[in-house]
């Protein structure tokens, strides 16, 4: 079965891919630019991921059932 766009965006991947890629790309530029990176920011991001990818792992399961 192949996804649309649409799809995607009902079951919300998008968002959080599109979440999850921001989240991380403020802390890189945070770091490479020398700025402190606040730890509530990076407690924050490993939830967005954390969730994220333990979203992907139980989608994949219930396709494999």
């Amino acid at each position: 079965m192949k996804s649309t766009f649409w799809d995607l965006l009902r079951e919300s991947v998008i968002m959080q891919g599109t979440l999850a890629l921001v989240m991380v790309g403020v802390i890189c530029y945070l770091y490479l630019t020398g700025q402190d990176v606040p730890d509530p920011l990076v407690n924050f991001v490993a939830l967005i991921l954390g969730y994220y990818f333990g979203s992907k792992t139980t989608m994949a399961q219930m396709r494999s059932k």
